[in-house]
């Protein structure tokens, strides 16, 4: 008994222990699976972020792929151009070729007739020489012959003197001749080099002629034979011109010979010598002009030649410029081949990546799937096996009772064994009897103890089955085998339990004596012990009936799994099913994008026709100013011909009248009345019959039919423009007002210019411009400009447009700049009339300079009477009080005072306009009305004037490009400067020394500024990567343009103008485009400059702000901006969405805006609000504050805790201040001087809502999981 009681300790001890390892093996099990699930949702998050990722930038690389292919197809075009540019060249080329080669052969020929007229030459001059001869034989002979007959005749008194004397003669005169021929010889030499000069020049220009031919067609055979054949020509003319002038000089020394010797003989011979000499000299002369002709003709190739080669040298150049442009563009095609392969490499690699990401993606899901199948396996298990512990639990509780009840009956027996001991000395006589009792006894405890091992061989038979079932359990859970571990203690415990037996059993031997006492006993016990060997085969049983549990939930398990495996194959159908989706869902995707880039291409053609048609505008418009000269020359030179037929009538009637007079005439004079009569009886036939009458008439005719046919084609072209101005009129940027009526009139004044005479056409040119100015006015101010304003008391007459009610005496209304019509504060959304249709509208047709004067003069006064002023002063005498008990109420750090340095009488006063902060070197430059100054806030007394600008009115600063642009000359123009140099000039140490500022003015010449039309306000970009790639954005009254910086010029050149409906109040930059506020808020595109509403308008919860006045538009993080209008504020998205589902309320009409994040600083008329604004809005945070800080933006009753206000009059933003604080512009009420103060957002919460600095500084750099830091650098005031 004991031995089971032990046992069934242990067993309920075991139960224990296996019900805190399983609750533990459950805990650990549920924080894996929750660990791995969380890993898992990380993974897949991370995992749609980068599929999102990928999606973008496959996006991206498709429109540059698309873009590339457009590229390169406009690429291929422009080659296709080049090569049908380079065949007309070579065309050209060898055009010019074949002329070059038929001058070449023109060339030849030339060249040929002058070798045979030069053999023609030397065989006359052959024959001319032997003819000399002739006649010098001839002439010997004859002079022999009559010196003979002269001395026979002479008389023999011939003295010697005298014929010495008639030889001295003879020699003289042959001497001369002599000197004569040898001039002429040195002239005929000068000839022949003068000759010789030209054929060498002639023979270079054909060798560079060759050459550059040969360099221009190699392979062209012909040429080159043409080359070869004109070569030795070239070459036998000097060798033809020097045996030439070699033969020439041996036959005039053999004259000269000749002639020496003929000097000896006779005086005649040099007569006869000077005859043939001059009929030489005539032959010459002939051949010199010969040679002329020829030379004028060589000249005359000469210039062809020049010409040609001129030709050929273009021709030569555009060809190395195409081919250099071909090669760029080939260069070009190949750099875009390698980068359209290196892209769809990307692409490749790309879709890889997301196919690998899908399919672990897939792998995931399906592990995840697993995972949960087997959660639920291990839950099922987990809830059999706690059915399980119930019911051991109910078997230890029976167990526990029965144990209960043999502790009591043990109790008992040992009471009995007390009473027994006390009757075993009456017993013992009995021993004797009672000793064969116990032989039996002792056989009935071996009859026991073979029952017991028999039943202990079948516990170990039931432990066998058990083990094979655990092993069976424990291939279906690991959990089952810490089972059979505990099974295995309990064997152990057995065998110990075997050994306390034999322990028991030497007990019992010692206690044979008790034995044979408490026989009855035994009897009991046996009883006992066959009940328990009943609940042995009980439980033996049980376990039977538990296998054949075990074997039923295993056949379940199976048709868990099989079920599990359908599960599956149908999460294999909705996977394909999914991937189907997605893939549709691609499909219509990329349709969307063609339909978006038709949608982009059809805006495109639409803008195209825009520009056509304004094209067509301006050539209508120059056509029309040339047809109004036209008439006007036209109709001087009719007066001018009618001034002429006049004169001409007068002529003819004057000739008409004249005749020969007669005698009687003559003498007594013609009658004044009888010519009077005469000139009034002429008939107009004979003026109509003269040729200049005629002529002239054909002429007007003509001018009148061509005037006609031109006034046709003006009507044409306007019908056209209009159609098509009616056609695309919708597709306009927003940014543009285009006024048709004004063209309308325009075209209508010029063609009644065009038909009315002078002294009209002035009067109709007038009342046309004063109509068309007037309908501007009324056109582009079609829309209100509301200003606050106070009633009068006085004035009593206004009401309400929207209500119809009547004003309240002192309180504040909207009033129109414009129409003068009044609007309560809250019915100025009502109002949807335009501007000019009340009956005021009539009056500024009929008004005169002085009622403009007095209109602007009430402009003027009305702008400085706001809707606040009242109350701010009632708001300031109720804190007077209030001021003197809070004495270090915070107000700013006066930095500078005007009345400082401009005090004297003999300057103008200073007015400061604008600011900008050299943070590190502790400048601040100023913009004032009389030109640009730095004021060194460590030396707050020393302001530095910079010389070169005057009045400065906005200033505009790029770091990275050194570049500063100015508005100055009171708006007239803008200046840009090098930023290096303005700081060094800022930096000066000489006190109002003008430092001249090196500034050159932007030339802007498409603007087509008008003089009254002043520049307002310039901002430079800072957020493009590269630096060379800023953009500059300036502002008039009706109109910004866009300016990129020219590297080459070094300076902003202007790209794009833009028409605004209003003046542009301020430009906010981002990456890509630039947010303009004028009568709405406009995105536009840095790289298209289209122009589109940012505000979504589809949003139905930003409704209420269409009818608003914008201000400024401010970047809070990177996805996110503020709106800000003279009503209220919005958050919207980067799309124009609303981001957060409050607005931010004024409570007073601002003036000016800064935002240093997370403070706004805003300005009214007698205050600077500061208000400090988070910097996201999440779900996390609205509900960690219960909306109270949502309601504290939209309440004002917990202001405190948001925004604080200090006390100014007039002030006004001037520029940031490091991380979170402003400069700002105030003016003393009493005295009316200029004040700069400092504003310190942190120093001011401090004192104002007696807060520290660290609880300040950690509200105001709290960033949330969802915001991104970021800074504004483009606040306006």
């Amino acid at each position: 008994m004991e031995n089971y009681k032990e046992m069934l300790r242990q067993y309920k001890d075991q139960a224990l222990a296996d019900k805190e390892a399983f609750e533990r093996n459950k805990l650990q099990l549920s924080e894996t699976y929750e660990q791995k699930l969380t890993e898992l949702r990380s993974k897949l998050r991370n995992e749609k972020d980068s599929k999102s990722r990928l999606t973008m930038e496959l996006r991206e690389v498709r429109n540059e792929v698309d873009e590339s292919v457009s590229t390169s197809k406009s690429l291929q075009e422009s080659k296709l151009a080049m090569e049908k540019n380079t065949d007309e060249i070579l065309k050209r080329l060898n055009k010019e070729l074949e002329e070059n080669n038929s001058l070449h052969s023109q060339n030849a020929q030339l060249e040929q007739q002058l070798e045979s007229a030069q053999k023609a030459l030397q065989d006359q001059q052959h024959e001319i020489n032997r003819l000399e001869r002739e006649l010098n034989v001839a002439e010997c002979g004859k002079n022999l012959a009559q010196s003979a007959l002269a001395t026979q005749q002479s008389t023999p008194y011939e003295t010697a003197p005298g014929s010495l004397t008639e030889l001295h003669v003879i020699e003289e005169q042959l001497r001369a001749d002599l000197e004569t021929a040898k001039e002429n010889e040195n002239v005929q030499k000068t000839r022949a080099d003068k000759l010789q000069q030209i054929v060498e020049k002639l023979e270079e220009m054909l060798d560079k002629f060759n050459e550059q031919a040969l360099s221009l067609s190699p392979r062209k055979g012909g040429v080159s034979s043409n080359e070869s054949n004109e070569h030795p020509v070239a070459h036998h003319i000097p060798s033809s011109v020097g045996d030439m002038l070699e033969k020439q000089n041996e036959k005039l020394e053999d004259r000269l010979v000749a002639v020496r010797e003929q000097m000896i003989v006779e005086r005649q011979a040099a007569r006869t010598a000077n005859l043939s000499l001059w009929k030489v000299e005539k032959q010459l002369e002939e051949a010199i002009a010969e040679k002329k002709m020829t030379q004028r003709r060589m000249e005359l190739t000469e210039d062809k030649i020049k010409k040609i080669q001129s030709e050929k040298d273009e021709a030569v150049r555009q060809c190395k410029t195409a081919q250099d442009e071909i090669k760029q563009r080939e260069e070009r095609i190949r750099e875009l081949r390698d980068e359209i392969s290196s892209l769809k490499r990307d692409v490749m690699k790309e879709h890889r990546m997301w196919e690998k990401a899908e399919q672990e993606r897939m792998q995931c899901k399906s592990e995840i799937i697993e995972h949960i199948s087997n959660a639920q396996k291990l839950e099922e298990r987990l809830s059999d096996l706690n059915q399980k512990l119930q019911q051991i639990q109910q078997k230890n509780d029976a167990l526990l009772l029965e144990n209960k009840k043999l502790q009591r009956e043990l109790n008992e027996e040992r009471e009995r064994s007390n009473l027994a001991s006390d009757k075993s000395s009456h017993i013992e006589i009995e021993l004797k009897n009672l000793k064969d009792n116990y032989e039996r006894l002792k056989y009935a405890c071996t009859i026991t103890d073979n029952q017991l091992t028999e039943v202990e061989s079948m516990l170990e038979a039931e432990q066998t089955r058990n083990k094979t079932h655990q092993e069976k359990l424990d291939n279906l859970n690991a959990t089952l085998r810490k089972k059979e571990d505990l099974i295995a203690q309990l064997r152990k415990e057995l065998t110990d339990e075997q050994v306390q037996k034999s322990a028991s059993e030497s007990r019992v031997q010692a206690l044979k004596t008790e034995i044979t006492e408490c026989a009855e006993n035994l009897a009991q016990t046996q009883k006992k012990l066959i009940a328990q060997q009943q609940q042995l085969t009980e439980q033996t049983n049980h376990l039977y009936q538990t296998q054949e549990r075990v074997e039923v939930l295993t056949n379940e398990t199976a048709n868990l799994q099989t079920i599990n495996g359908n599960h599956e194959r149908e999460l294999t159908l909705l996977k394909e099913e999914n991937a189907r989706i997605l893939s549709e869902l691609f499909h219509t995707k990329e349709h969307c994008e063609r339909l978006q880039q038709e949608l982009r291409d059809a805006l495109v053609n639409s803008n195209e026709l825009h520009a056509e048609i304004d094209e067509l505008q301006e050539i209508m418009a120059e056509k029309e100013s040339f047809y109004v000269q036209r008439d006007i020359k036209s109709e001087a030179t009719l007066a001018q011909h009618k001034k002429l037929i006049d004169y001409l009538q007068l002529k003819v009637e004057d000739l008409s009248h004249k005749k020969k007079l007669t005698f009687t005439e003559k003498l007594f004079g013609s009658s004044a009345h009888s010519n009077a009569s005469k000139k009034e009886n002429i008939s107009p036939a004979a003026v109509e019959t003269s040729i200049l009458y005629r002529t002239l008439k054909e002429e007007l005719r003509r001018e009148k039919q061509r005037s006609k046919t031109l006034q046709d084609q003006i009507d044409k072209l306007n019908g056209v423009s209009q159609n098509v101005v009616s056609s695309t009129g919708g597709m306009r940027s927003p940014l543009k007002s285009v006024i048709k009526n004004e063209s309308n009139t325009q075209d209508n004044a010029n063609k009644t210019v065009g038909t009315l005479p002078k002294s009209s056409r002035k009067q109709t040119q007038a009342d046309a411009n004063a109509t068309t100015s007037n309908l501007q006015v009324t056109n582009e101010e079609a829309h209100h400009r509301f200003e606050l304003a106070l009633q009068e008391t006085n004035n009593c007459d206004n009401t309400c447009i929207a209500c119809k009610k009547p004003l309240i005496a002192g309180s504040p209304y909207w009033k129109c700049k414009e129409c003068k019509i009044a609007a309560h504060r809250k019915c100025r959304s009502d109002v949807h009339t335009q501007c000019g249709n009340q009956i005021d509208q009539v009056a500024l047709f009929s008004k005169t300079a002085e009622t403009q004067s007095t209109e602007d003069q009430s402009d003027i006064d009305s702008i400085s009477k706001y809707s606040y002023e009242g109350k701010l002063d009632d708001i300031g005498d109720a804190t007077e009080s209030a001021s003197d008990v809070v004495q270090n109420e915070y107000a700013g750090n006066l930095i500078f005072c005007v009345d400082v340095q401009h005090n004297s009488e003999n300057l103008e006063p200073l007015e400061i306009n604008c600011a900008f902060e050299i943070e590190e070197q502790k400048i601040l430059l100023l913009g004032c009305n009389t030109g640009l100054f730095a004021l060194h806030i460590q030396q707050p007394q020393r302001l530095m004037h910079i010389a070169g600008i005057d009045s400065v009115s906005c200033i505009a600063v790029s770091l990275p490009l050194a570049k500063a642009v100015l508005v100055g000359a009171r708006g007239e123009s803008l200046f840009q400067c090098d930023f290096r140099q303005l700081l060094s000039r800022s930096q000066s140490s000489s006190l109002y020394v003008k430092n001249s500022l090196e500034a050159s003015v932007l030339d802007l010449p498409f603007c087509n500024r008008s003089t009254n039309e002043k520049w307002q306000m310039v901002k430079i970009s800072n957020e493009a990567d590269n630096a060379l790639d800023s953009v500059a954005i300036a502002a008039t009254s009706t109109r910004i343009v866009i300016m990129k910086y020219d590297l080459k010029q070094q300076k902003f050149a202007p790209v794009r103008a833009l028409d605004t409906a209003t003046p542009v109040s301020s430009i906010l930059f981002t990456r890509l485009t630039a947010i303009v506020s004028s009568d709405k808020f406009f995105e536009i595109d840095l790289e298209t400059y289209a122009a589109e509403e940012f505000v979504d308008l589809s949003d139905h919860a930003l409704s209420h702000i269409h009818n608003c006045q914008p201000v400024v538009a401010i970047r809070i993080s990177q996805q996110e901006f503020l709106l800000c209008f003279m009503e209220c504020g919005i958050f919207v998205d980067e799309y124009g969405c609303r981001s957060r589902p409050y607005d931010l309320n004024w409570e007073y009409t601002p003036t000016g805006f800064i935002y240093r994040e997370p403070f706004l600083y805003i300005a009214h008329f007698q205050s600077i609000q500061i208000l400090r604004i988070h910097r996201s809005y999440t779900k996390e945070l609205a509900s960690a504050n219960n909306m109270k800080d949502m309601d504290a933006d939209v309440d004002d009753s917990c202001s405190n805790s948001k925004r604080i206000y200090l006390r100014f009059y007039m002030p006004t933003l001037l520029t940031e201040s490091g991380k979170l604080s402003v400069y700002m512009l105030a003016i003393q009420k009493e005295t009316g001087l200029q004040q700069i103060y400092h504003l310190d957002s942190l120093q001011a919460f401090k004192q104002k809502l007696n807060e520290s600095l660290e609880t300040i500084s950690s509200i105001a750099t709290a960033i949330t999981a969802e915001s991104i830091p970021t800074s504004n650098p483009d606040s306006i005031d």
